[in-house]
Parts: C-alpha cells; structure tokens; sequence
C-alpha cells in the first residue's frame, strides 16, 4: 500500500506543485488581512475543505485519464487496499489541512484577538471535522459514479455550507452558542457523527469499487 500512496503524492506534487501552494498562501494572506478577526473562519470553513477536496477529486480525475483502476487491480493487492491507500491520502491531507487551520487561527488570536483562544481552537477542530464531511461524500462518489459526481457533492456540500452559514447569521449565530454553552455535548456528538459518517463511507467506497472492477 505504501506504494499506492506514494503515486498519489507524486501525483498530487505533479499536478499542484510549488505555484498553486504559493497562491494558496497568497489567499490566506490576503483573506487575513482583509477581514482580520473573521477571516480565520473563512480559511477555515471554506478554503482548506475545498482544497483538500479538490485535491481528492483531482486524483480520481487521473486515475480515469490514465485508466488506472484497471492497472490497480492487478497489481499483487486487494481492492481493498487500493481503497484503503485513497482514504489515507485523504486522511493525511485532511491533517495538514488541520494543521494549517490551527496555524492561521493562531495566528489570528494573537494579531487579531477578537475571541478567545479556546474559539480559535475549536474552529481549528471544526475545520478538521468540515474536511473529513466532505471527503465522505465526495470520496464513495467519486466510485459510484464517477469524478463528476465527485464534483457535484462537493458543490452542494459548499451551497449547504453556505446556507447554514448564513441561517446562523439571520439567528443571531444561534447554532454557535448552543455549541458554547453545551460544549463537551456538542464535541462528543459531532466526533461521533463525523466518526460513523466516515467508516459508512469508507464501506460504500470499497462496495461501490468491487462492483466497478468484478
């Protein structure tokens, strides 16, 4: 499997490269300075799931253009493994994602210290959690049905995103004091939920390629 994961890095190294990283920093740059306090929460509600996502997607994408699941399944590895190496690329991203978030809302808290440090981390764990929602839709997509479907869960995802945000806005940010005053609830349920939501999807994705590839 290590194999696996290392063509997907180099993949990902190929396609990306040191340019699209230097205009992800010029837009984390750019957002910080301008919104201040509140561009953390954009960085990390909208920026890092959709370039992790994308990054998953831009993958699948390749493997169709170079027909490489049909090459995959006859290499000396189960199906599962195949799976199992695309989950782990996506964990791995999904933690330099966190990581990145981390580093921004720290970031903000000291330069622009709007809230306190205990928000700015728990929006770092809700960009965690945000990306690791996202990968669970796009990825069991992506086998059923194909890169565009991929694509299309991601758009809705970022249109529901969107809604809830402002739906908390309209509310007076009412979801997000209920998360305030009932945190330790709030945390444990939403790791649950994000926890149960990810291995259903890992179990669709092995199902969904097994059938692709009999």
């Amino acid at each position: 499997m290590r194999g696996l994961l290392t063509k997907d890095f180099f993949t990902i190294k190929k396609k990306y490269g040191v340019p699209r990283l230097l205009i992800d920093c010029a837009i984390i740059v750019s957002l910080m300075v301008t919104l201040q306090g509140t561009g953390a929460i954009y960085v990390s509600f909208l920026l890092i799931p959709l370039e992790v996502t994308s990054m998953v997607i831009s993958l699948a994408t390749c493997d169709d253009q170079w027909k490489w699941g049909k090459y995959a399944v006859s290499l000396p590895v189960s199906k599962c493994q195949i799976v199992q190496s695309r989950y782990a690329f996506a964990g791995m991203m999904a933690l330099a994602g966190f990581i990145v978030a981390l580093t921004v809302n720290l970031i903000s808290y000291f330069c622009f210290p709007a809230y306190r440090l205990g928000f700015y981390l728990f929006i770092s764990v809700s960009s965690l959690c945000v990306t690791l929602i996202f990968l669970s839709f796009t990825l069991p997509s992506n086998y059923s049905l194909g890169v565009n479907a991929g694509f299309a869960a991601m758009i809705i995802l970022v249109v529901l995103l969107i809604i809830l945000g402002i739906w908390s806005r309209l509310t007076g940010n009412a979801v997000m004091w209920f998360i305030v005053n009932h945190f330790e609830v709030s945390m444990g349920i939403a790791l649950a939920a994000v926890i149960l939501l990810c291995i259903a999807s890992y179990k669709l994705s092995i199902t969904f390629f097994r059938h692709k590839y009999i």
